[in-house]
C-alpha cells in the first residue's frame, strides 16, 4: 500500500473505527494509530491527511499529541479532539455555549464544505473560544456560535461535531478532506486487496505447506478460501472441537468446509479436555485464558506429529488488530514471527463478509453470527459442566429457531442464550424443585460501534419461555436482557 491513505489517530472512544469504516466505504484506504504512537512512525508511514477523532471523555489539551501539527500534513479533528487541538494551538476556552440542542448552521467558503449549504444541525456539544492567530470561523450558527473553525495555512481544520454520528452532510465532509484538501484518490476496494495479497502469500510461502485452524467463522472461512486461492492444495486446515459449541455446530462446520467449500479439513475432538482444563472456574476472564491455552496446547501437539507444516495462518480481522494493539503474541509459541501468515488483518468485518461473497462462501456462512472465541463456556455463567452446557445448548437452539421461524433474524445481529449462575425455585410434576434461570439476549447493530436491544413481539418471547421450561427440564425461569449498550457488552463475559 502506497502513502495514498488517511490516518485517523484515535484520541479514545468509539469514534475511530467508526470514521475509518465510513472513510473505506468511499474507497479512501484508511489506517488506525493510537494518540500514543511514536512521531516517527507517522513520519514513516507519511499519510496524505490525518483525521483525529476521540478524546471526548478526556478533553484535556495537555494529552493532545501537538507534534502531528507540525507534520506538515492536513490535519481534520472531530468532536472532542478538535476542542483539545484548538486549545493546545493556545485558543482561551469560554466553556460550553450549547448543549444537546439543535440549531442552523451556515458554512463559509471552504474545500471542506464543498457542495454543503446551510441546514439545521443538532449538536452534543459546541464550546466557546477565542481563536489564536492563524484561526478563523468557517461555520457559525444562527446564534453566532463557532462550531467549526480552520487554519487554512497549515491546513488544520476543526469540528466540533462528528462527521458520521449527527450530520447528514457527513460523508460528503469526509471524502471533501480526503480527496480536496488531502488529495487521495477514492481508489481502495476488496478486490485489489485480493490480489495484492495472493501476490504476497505466494512470495512469502513459495512451495511450502500451510497449516490453519478454522472455527466455521466468517473470518476463518473467508481467510482460508484466499489462502486456498493462493497456495492451492498446499493449504490443511484443522477444525477444533471443544465441545462448547451450539447445536450441531461441529458437524456443520465439517460439512460446510468440506461439501460446500472443497476444503480439507481435519476435524480434532478436543471436547474432554477442554472441559477439565474448565473445571471449577467462575471468572469470564479465566475461562477466555484456558480456553485459548488449550486450544494452543491442541495445535501445538499437532504440529509436533505433522512436521511439514512452515506456515501458521491465523483469521485476524482489523477490529482484533486494534484491541490487542499487535498480533496475537501466544501463536508465538507455537511459530517465530516470520511464519505466521495473517491474511485478512487489515479488513474490518463488513469488509471480510465482502471478501467472503468474492471468494464463493454460501450466504448462510457470510451472514453468520458472530461467536466468542471461548463458545459456550462464557456464556454459561459460573463454573463450566457437561450438564449445564447440555442445558444451554438446547435454551440456545430453541431461541434461534424460533427467532427464524417468526422472521426476526432478518433484523437482527445476534441472539442467544445464556445459563444463569444462579438456581431458582420452580414447580414440576412431580413438586417443587430448584433449577437454573436462562436469559435471552438479541440485539441489531445501529452502526459500526453500536447496538440497539432487539425489540421482539411478546408472543414470541412468551413461546420461547414456554418451549424451554418444558422442553429443557433443568430450567425453570426464562429473562430477556434489555441491557443497553451505554453500560453493558453484547456477550455476557
Amino acid at each position: 500500500m502506497d502513502n495514498d491513505f488517511i490516518l485517523v489517530l484515535d484520541l479514545g472512544g468509539r469514534e475511530a473505527i467508526e470514521m475509518a469504516r465510513k472513510l473505506r466505504n468511499q474507497h479512501y484506504y484508511t489506517e488506525i494509530m493510537s494518540r500514543r504512537a511514536d512521531i516517527e512512525l507517522f513520519r514513516r508511514k507519511s499519510p496524505r491527511g490525518i483525521l483525529i477523532v476521540g478524546g471526548d471523555s478526556c478533553e484535556d489539551a495537555g494529552a493532545f499529541p501537538r507534534a502531528v501539527l507540525a507534520l506538515g500534513i492536513p490535519v481534520l479533528a472531530l468532536g472532542g479532539a478538535s476542542r483539545m487541538m484548538i486549545e493546545s494551538c493556545g485558543a482561551a476556552s469560554e466553556g460550553v455555549l450549547l448543549e444537546n440542542q439543535a440549531s442552523q448552521i451556515t458554512f463559509q467558503p471552504c474545500a471542506l464544505f464543498d457542495q454543503l449549504s446551510e441546514s439545521d444541525r443538532y449538536f452534543v456539544r459546541v464550546d466557546g473560544f477565542a481563536l489564536p492567530e492563524g484561526f478563523e470561523p468557517i461555520a457559525t450558527t444562527i446564534d453566532g456560535l463557532t462550531p467549526a473553525f480552520a487554519d487554512f495555512e497549515r491546513n488544520l481544520y476543526g469540528l466540533q461535531f462528528y462527521a458520521e454520528s449527527n450530520d447528514p452532510d457527513g460523508a460528503v465532509i469526509l471524502s471533501n478532506f480526503a480527496e480536496k484538501i488531502c488529495g487521495c484518490t477514492p481508489k481502495w476496494n476488496v478486490e485489489d486487496y485480493v490480489e495484492e495479497e495472493i501476490r504476497y502469500i505466494r512470495e512469502r510461502v513459495g512451495e511450502a505447506s500451510v497449516l490453519m485452524a478454522v472455527s466455521g467463522g466468517i473470518d476463518s472461512s473467508a481467510c482460508a478460501m484466499l489462502m486456498r486461492r493462493a497456495i492451492g492444495d498446499r493449504l490443511k486446515c484443522v477444525f477444533v472441537d471443544n465441545g462448547l459449541l451450539r447445536l450441531g455446530e461441529a458437524d456443520q462446520v465439517i460439512d460446510t468446509f468440506r461439501e460446500d467449500l472443497g476444503l480439507d479439513v481435519e476435524s480434532i475432538d478436543a471436547s474432554d479436555r477442554f472441559l477439565v482444563r474448565l473445571h471449577g472456574l467462575t471468572d469470564p476472564i479465566e475461562k477466555h485464558r484456558v480456553m485459548r491455552d488449550e486450544f494452543l496446547n491442541v495445535i501445538r501437539e499437532y504440529t509436533l506429529e505433522h512436521p511439514a507444516y512452515e506456515f501458521f495462518v491465523q483469521g485476524t480481522i482489523y477490529s482484533d488488530l486494534l484491541i490487542r494493539g499487535s498480533s496475537d503474541e501466544v501463536y508465538a509459541r507455537q511459530f517465530d514471527a516470520g511464519k505466521l501468515l495473517e491474511p485478512v488483518r487489515m479488513l474490518f468485518k463488513d469488509e471480510v463478509r465482502k471478501l467472503g461473497a468474492l471468494m464463493g462462501l454460501p450466504e448462510a456462512l457470510i451472514q453468520r453470527q458472530p461467536f466468542p472465541a471461548p463458545a459456550l463456556a462464557v456464556r454459561c455463567q459460573g463454573e463450566v459442566t457437561a450438564e449445564k452446557i447440555a442445558l444451554l445448548r438446547k435454551a440456545d437452539a430453541i431461541f434461534r429457531e424460533e427467532i427464524q421461524a417468526a422472521g426476526q433474524d432478518k433484523r437482527l445481529t445476534q441472539y442467544f442464550a445464556v445459563l444463569n449462575s444462579d438456581s431458582t425455585l420452580g414447580r414440576r410434576d412431580d413438586g417443587f424443585a430448584y433449577e437454573y434461570a436462562c436469559v435471552l439476549r438479541a440485539v441489531s447493530e445501529q452502526s459500526t460501534t453500536t447496538y440497539a436491544v432487539g425489540r421482539l413481539p411478546y408472543d414470541l418471547l412468551e413461546r420461547v419461555a414456554e418451549r424451554i421450561i418444558e422442553e429443557v427440564p433443568g430450567i425453570n425461569r426464562v429473562s430477556y436482557d434489555l441491557s443497553p449498550d451505554a453500560r453493558t457488552a453484547i456477550e455476557w463475559q
